[in-house]
């Protein structure tokens, strides 16, 4: 692949963030209007996936159509097929949640043998669909299916009896990027046709366990598992033979979230591994809130905190990114939590007129690096972290 040819494809993969090509059989022509979804009729292809509803987001899986030949279908479709082919394939009963493979954050590797996505700027999602019934659980194995009501429906249109699919669910915006605080605000509504899911692996499908065959072997079944599947469900596709570093230049340059290179023949293996790396455009981690400031009696910052050697440590005040809305919510989850120590060590900082609070509210941060002292640099809110637990040791998220 030349320079040119990675360019353009990375182009073309931020572009269909906001807007999935239309012209694929089988899938639906999306467009938008004043924020919400309008789906065109498209013909289904050749391997019989039915048509979606188009008022998916109103309606249940349980209104979607079933039969004896759906289901006999389904075993012969293109990605069952090709399954039955992997040696590494191991025949097993469908599985209750798996801990995610996370990535390791490292320069973009340069050598053959890797492959590289879009790194998006989301929640990361596990679906399960077994029986007709599908769930959605976040990367600490809490079910959001209720959050995340429009995905629930849209699993319809997937022909398996069972499957576990890894990927992440964003809020796509015009300029073809993603942004986790405004998918914070979506999700708070359930039912919200703003969000979509883009699925970048297959761990069991129909009978399968393969979470042991390599990486782009399980992204082909993946495809083939989607052919003819319409937003908001998003086959994430990558860019293979060349330089990680120079795709991670380019994702930067179009202001994108980063970039994820992925070892080629890796198995899936769940907790943090260097099969995959990340590479933010941007800085990013999460903290936990350790109390408020006021000035004048307003809102004035929040004090932020990581663990390290047992303590929970002073990492800098957060006052970017707030605006009237995103205070009142923060104080909303504060206030409960109110308490008269101070639960942070720092030898330096002073503050004055602060609400100290019990560290049970994990937050979103970006910044542009650290001081001498470990304090972050212009850091700026980007939201709460729902998705996982907080606990003083997650430091990190990928």
């Amino acid at each position: 692949m030349t320079a040119f040819e990675a360019a353009t494809k990375l182009e073309r993969l931020r572009h269909e963030i906001f807007r999935p090509d239309p012209g694929q059989l089988g899938r639906q022509v999306v467009t938008r209007d004043k924020g919400r979804l309008l789906i065109a009729h498209a013909e289904s292809n050749a391997a019989g996936t039915r048509p979606f509803p188009a008022n998916y987001h109103r309606m249940g899986r349980a209104a979607l159509p079933k039969s004896k030949r759906q289901y006999v279908h389904v075993n012969n479709g293109p990605a069952q097929r090709f399954v039955r082919t992997l040696k590494a394939a191991k025949p097993a009963p469908m599985m209750g949640y798996i801990e995610p493979l996370l990535a390791t954050e490292a320069a973009p590797p340069r050598g053959p043998g890797w492959v590289h996505e879009i790194k998006y700027d989301g929640y990361r999602f596990q679906l399960h669909l077994k029986n007709g019934q599908p769930q959605f659980f976040t990367r600490r194995g809490n079910d959001w299916s209720n959050r995340v009501r429009s995905l629930v429906a849209a699993t319809g249109s997937i022909n398996t009896h069972a499957a576990v699919i890894d990927g992440e669910v964003v809020v796509p915006l015009e300029n073809g990027v993603t942004d986790f605080g405004v998918l914070e605000g979506e999700l708070k509504q359930g039912g919200s046709d703003r969000i979509a899911f883009y699925v970048f692996d297959l761990l069991y499908l129909d009978g399968y366990d393969l979470r042991r065959c390599a990486l782009v072997d399980r992204k082909e079944a993946l495809r083939l598992l989607l052919a003819g599947v319409p937003y908001p469900i998003v086959y994430s596709e990558h860019i293979e033979d060349y330089d990680g570093l120079l795709v991670s230049n380019e994702a930067c340059r179009m202001e994108l979230e980063g970039t994820v290179s992925k070892r080629a023949n890796s198995p899936y293996v769940s907790g943090r591994s260097t099969h995959w790396t990340k590479k933010p455009c941007r800085t990013r981690d999460s903290f936990l809130v350790a109390g408020w400031a006021e000035k004048r009696g307003k809102f004035d910052g929040i004090y932020l905190a990581t663990e390290e050697g047992g303590e929970l440590v002073y990492a800098g005040k957060l006052e970017r990114g707030f605006d009237d809305k995103k205070e009142k919510e923060m104080l909303a989850e504060l206030r409960p939590l109110t308490t008269s120590k101070k639960s942070i060590v720092s030898r330096r900082a002073r503050f004055p007129k602060a609400r100290w609070v019990k560290p049970q509210v994990m937050v979103e941060a970006e910044f542009r690096g650290k001081t001498g002292e470990g304090l972050l640099r212009h850091p700026s809110y980007k939201g709460i972290r729902r998705d996982i637990a907080a606990s003083p040791k997650r430091k990190s998220r990928s």
